[in-house]
């Protein structure tokens, strides 16, 4: 069986996890240069974008299917896949490497 994180959980042992297919859950924020899970509940969020995750797909079977996603925004989701650190030389993830992890997904539901 396998456990699923919250996003500040995944964070916080991304050292131990980089490299490893893990199951995330957080909201989906999907919008333009924003693609990432941020952690639930709101009230347990941490400066700018300390509580987030930037989202990727790698290569296979999974492609971002906008309007599916453009749905499940901001919509408790439960994401899986490789988690990444970011190149050091860079410092960050994603868009203006301002996310301190890379999700690569596989899959990408909502939560029950």
């Amino acid at each position: 069986m396998r456990i699923t994180l919250s996003v500040n959980e995944a964070l916080d042992q991304k050292q131990k996890l980089a490299g490893l297919y893990v199951s995330i859950t957080g909201l989906l924020h999907f919008e333009f240069e924003d693609v990432a899970i941020y952690h639930s509940p709101a009230s347990q969020l941490r400066t700018d974008y300390d509580s987030s995750i930037w989202l990727e797909v790698g290569q296979g079977n999974l492609r971002f299917n906008p309007s599916a996603y453009e749905a499940m925004h901001g919509k408790l989701v439960v994401a899986k896949g490789t988690l990444l650190l970011p190149d050091p030389h860079i410092g960050g993830c994603g868009h203006m490497s301002l996310w301190p992890a890379l999700l690569v997904i596989r899959t990408l539901e909502r939560a029950c």
